[in-house]
């Protein structure tokens, strides 16, 4: 899978830079870094924004309760299919192509609110009004004490995060190709 995976990866790379951020798939000590820091036990509702081939949507599937309401974002039509495909048995799970429709998703699947939101979206490659106008629905969806979890290549992110958000807290998962910065953020500073 890990092979396959990756070749997925560099080929869609190769094919849309400006979608992908990385030519391989996120190391497992990324993504426990990152789905460590949801409190399983009381989500209800969480949304996967970028999926790829799905390494997080797979941990996700595992580590989510019983009835959680899992919203998955990607762009690729062929990799939507490919995440659909293995993780049928879940019926909470729905699949989307785009993060900017995240609060008309909302609305329509009729969830107030979402407890975290994990995202592996490019955002120092993407065009600056598409970032704004998802860091606006991430903010209009969470609920104030959500958490908005995602992880970037670079630390040029961190400042714009810390004027969208009262709490940032970092983390740096060497073991990953490229090493990447894990941004933890939240309205509710108590959280911390």
């Amino acid at each position: 899978m890990h092979f396959r995976e990756s070749f997925i990866f560099l080929t869609r790379f190769a094919g849309h830079p400006s979608q992908i951020g990385s030519v391989t798939p996120s190391s497992r000590f990324l993504v426990k870094c990152m789905l460590d820091k949801v409190d399983w036990d009381n989500t209800k509702c969480i949304a996967e924004l970028g999926a790829g081939t799905g390494v997080f949507t797979r941990e996700i599937v595992k580590r989510a309760k019983p009835g959680t309401k899992i919203l998955v974002f990607e762009l690729d039509r062929n990799l939507r299919k490919m995440i659909a495909d293995e993780n049928k048995n879940y019926s909470g799970l729905k699949i989307f192509p785009d993060a900017q429709e995240l609060n008309n998703i909302i609305h329509d699947e009729n969830i107030n609110e979402l407890d975290f939101i994990i995202s592996s979206l490019p955002f120092t490659v993407l065009q600056p009004k598409v970032s704004i106008k998802i860091f606006n629905a991430i903010q209009k969806s969470l609920k104030p004490s959500g958490h908005f979890i995602a992880y970037q290549y670079s630390s040029v992110i961190k400042r714009y995060l810390k004027k969208r958000f009262k709490s940032v807290n970092t983390n740096f998962v060497l073991l990953n190709v490229p090493p990447a910065f894990v941004y933890d953020c939240s309205e509710d500073a108590r959280n911390y």
